[in-house]
């Protein structure tokens, strides 16, 4: 709903741009989980991959998106891999 309402109402904060998340996962399988994962995270699209970072278009790069992204890979590598 939040991101709805911001986007919808020109009087809400919103500062769209891309963030650059340096994730600890290996390029393939892993990384590409994880990027479909955070699709579903309001606000936030994978827009693209360098090195050892993934890029993220975000409504609002003023909110903490790198903190979140963090701890949804913290949370899939403790689920699903546990190295």
């Amino acid at each position: 709903m939040d991101v709805a309402r911001r986007a919808l109402d020109p009087g809400l904060p919103l500062r769209p741009g891309f963030v650059a998340y340096p994730t600890r996962l290996p390029r393939g399988l892993r990384r590409n989980v994880f990027a479909t994962l955070t699709s579903l995270l309001p606000g936030t699209v994978p827009a693209g991959e360098e090195e050892a970072q993934l890029l993220y278009h975000c409504l609002d790069v003023d909110q903490p998106v790198i903190a979140e992204l963090d701890q949804e890979e913290a949370a899939l590598v403790r689920a699903l891999y546990n190295d």
